[in-house]
Formats: structure tokens, sequence, C-alpha cells
């Protein structure tokens, strides 16, 4: 296997582990009535040491921020990771966006961008009822390649 391969691979693993971890923090947040702003997991490789650390924090959202355009998160995050170097970041939100009726879906949106050029990103509508999460099928079948399509964390990785 190339490195590359196994690169993305590892990425993959470490976002939809990231994934899981925030579905059931949203889960209990919910339950528990309160918000759970956007998260962020950074990993650091470390010479010498068999496991990477990491670093899993709230994004911090400027003050007016909340509904703005991603491009405030992504420049946000892009300052923070300036300071950290990251080889590695996921990212967790969640937001409301239009279902296929055209009625408001609240959707979580999660990203995994890496030093050595994976992107990838996956949309997944759910459903609230009695303080209780119900999630629906990953949109276009789960993790995929954004292509040309422009992610969050993009900002964070350019030179």
């Amino acid at each position: 296997m190339n490195r590359s391969l196994a690169t993305q691979e590892k990425t993959l693993r470490l976002a939809h582990e990231f994934l899981q971890e925030s579905r059931t923090d949203m889960e209990r947040a919910i339950a528990d009535d309160t918000d759970l702003p956007p998260r962020i997991r950074m990993v650091h490789e470390r010479t010498g040491h068999a496991s990477p650390e990491f670093r899993t924090l709230a994004v911090p959202i400027p003050e007016g921020g909340e509904g703005a355009s991603p491009t405030v998160l992504s420049r946000s995050i892009a300052r923070f990771a300036k300071t950290r170097d990251p080889h590695c970041l996921l990212l967790v939100l969640d937001v409301v966006g239009e279902g296929d009726d055209g009625k408001p879906q609240q959707i979580l949106i999660a990203e995994a961008r890496d030093k050595f050029g994976t992107r990838m990103f996956m949309i997944q509508p759910f459903t609230v009822k009695e303080r209780r999460v119900t999630w629906l099928e990953p949109m276009e079948g789960g993790w995929r390649d954004p292509g040309d399509e422009e992610m969050i964390l993009d900002a964070s990785f350019k030179k």
C-alpha cells in the first residue's frame, strides 16, 4: 500500500472516530437541552511516538458570527491552526439546512483535512423529537472527496 492511500485511510479512520464521539456528545447535549458548539480535533504526529497527539476544542465563534457565512468559521479555524501546524484537522458542526421538501432540516457536517492533501467531508441529516436524536442516512453515501468545492478546513492548510 502506498503512503498516500495509507495516509488517506488513516485520516478517514480518525475522522470517523471523531464523528462517532461527536454524535454521542451531541445526543447528550440535546437530551440536556444545551448547545454544543462546532468542535475541532487537531492531530499531531510526534516523531518517535507510536500514537499521535489529539487535542479537541470548541471552535471559537466571533461575536455575531453565529449563522454567518462558513468563511467566518474557516478564518477563525485557520488563524488558530496557524499557531499549531497540525498534521490533520477534523471538524464537526451542526447547522440548519434545507431538506428535499424545501423545509428546514438539521444536518451534521463533518470535514477531514490533512497536510498531505486528503480532503473528505460528510453531511448527515438528523431529526430531534422529545430531546432524542434520530440519525438519517448520510447524503450521497457518506464520506466523500469534495473535488473542487471549498471546505471550511481548506484555509488552514494554505501556505
